[in-house]
């Protein structure tokens, strides 16, 4: 059972984490490994992610949300950022672009971010299970490179508090700390 955690790497595993009967075990970003995100910063500070899930819920379109944070216990805000849906055998994959803009404004924000993907049917629905990408380590810079400062859009700062799990986040996070 891998652990997903800190990797310095563009490829990241992701986990089966938990689902509503049980399977992976408790909610703490641990599991069967079930899938991959590859990602990158482009020439615009974009986070480009390649998600590839190779055992998820057959027939299930996961949200994919951006948690700001290495673990879920630690989550201090989220975006949903973009779907991904599993064909019938639970396969599926997508490449979501998540803008500068949105990477710079709360809860992210400029500087070396640690932060993990989240992907459920919905914030707060474990029906179809949690699976869990991360530690992402990326670096937001406080301005654009080479273009003019504009503020976010209202639509680009629009987010949520603590973790997408809700009331299920665990306190047992080994990335949580004490």
């Amino acid at each position: 059972m891998p652990t997903v955690g800190p990797i310095t790497s563009t490829i990241v595993p992701m986990a089966y984490d938990s689902d509503s009967i049980g399977f992976g075990g408790p909610v703490d970003i641990t599991g069967p490994a079930i899938g991959s995100v590859s990602y990158h910063q482009d020439a615009a500070d974009d986070l480009s992610l390649t998600i590839t899930v190779e055992f998820g819920q057959p027939s299930t379109v996961y949200r994919v949300f951006l948690v700001c944070g290495p673990s879920h216990a630690s989550g201090c805000g989220f975006r949903d950022i973009g779907p991904v849906a599993t064909n019938v055998v639970g396969q599926g994959n997508t490449t979501i672009v998540v803008p500068f803009p949105v990477l710079r404004a709360p809860p992210f924000g400029p500087g070396y971010r640690t932060d993990h993907l989240d992907l459920l049917v919905g914030a707060g629905d474990l029906s179809k299970g949690v699976l869990t990408a991360g530690a992402l380590n990326y670096f937001v810079c406080r301005e654009r490179v080479g273009a003019q400062a504009a503020q976010p859009t209202e639509a680009e700062r629009q987010s949520a508090t603590g973790d997408p799990l809700g009331a299920m986040a665990s306190g047992t996070d080994p990335l949580a700390g004490p």
